[in-house]
């Protein structure tokens, strides 16, 4: 049977000659292959390193299978979903932010659970991007807070050294688009309450509520489509005392005092 490497370097050869479902399922064959025989922290042999490498990319075969692999799923011009490739979505959805699903072969080295942390946070951005896609905005917030959250426990994915390549520098890119689009979805919430008559009781809007607003809006998809929407799920839950909004919200961030309401 072919090692990961092997069919990483088949999955690139399917890329390139525009074989885009053979690619996806190949970097798939690899991730797995990988996980279940050889070990996941192998760095990418010299012999089949790219000529010029981004520095972003990472050393790790697994981990650049794992970028190639979760870069199908985002790609615009690609049409992946949960719908459509069940099986890979399966895979997706094992490494999203604090699930259950346990991988020994990372977990039992130091730099195994660091890639398995940055597979879990880029599988969070990735699972956010598909739920906005299919107009999910609680479960988009739900997983941008979860990547967030892990992100924080291993400093290098937040805070970047001038020399950081590989893992962490495509990692820490991540988490500022992570960063970006959760503040866009609480902002956005919060003009939304506002175009509602601002209520901030305990008749607010709550997470995974869907309320007809008073103007329609225009939303661009995936692939730069626009639609004209005439409601709007919310992705975040409010204090039922000052109105502050986040994602499942267990206790008031800005009056500290007041438990806010959870479903």
């Amino acid at each position: 049977m072919s090692s990961g490497v092997a069919l990483f370097c088949l999955a690139e050869i399917f890329y390139h000659q525009g074989m885009i479902q053979e690619a996806f399922s190949t970097y798939q064959k690899s991730v797995k292959k990988i996980l279940k025989d050889e070990d996941p922290t192998a760095k990418i042999p010299a012999t089949v390193m790219p000529a010029v490498v981004l520095d972003e990319f990472p050393r790790e075969t697994l981990g650049a299978v794992w970028r190639n692999f979760v870069g199908c799923f985002r790609d615009p011009t690609m049409s992946f979903t949960e719908q459509s490739d069940p099986k890979a979505y399966k895979l997706l959805n094992s490494f999203r932010p604090f699930s259950s699903k346990s991988y020994p072969q990372l977990e039992r080295t130091h730099r195994g659970r660091i890639l398995l942390k940055g597979m879990q946070i880029t599988a969070g951005l990735t699972l956010s991007l598909m739920a906005w896609d299919n107009r999910d905005r609680a479960t988009a917030a739900k997983r941008y807070k979860g990547a967030k959250d892990l992100a924080a426990t291993h400093s290098p994915f937040t805070v970047l050294s001038q020399d950081t390549v590989g893992l962490e520098r495509w990692v820490y890119l991540d988490v500022q688009c992570i960063n970006a689009n959760l503040d866009h979805l609480v902002h956005n919430d919060i003009v939304h309450m506002q175009m509602l008559g601002g209520r901030t009781d305990s008749s607010a809007p709550e997470r995974k509520d869907v309320c007809a607003l008073p103007l329609p809006l225009l939303r661009i998809g995936k692939s730069g489509e626009a639609t004209v929407e005439g409601s709007v799920m919310f992705a975040t839950d409010s204090c039922a005392k000052c109105g502050k909004r986040g994602v499942k919200l267990m206790r008031c961030g800005l009056c500290k005092k007041m438990p806010c309401k959870k479903r």
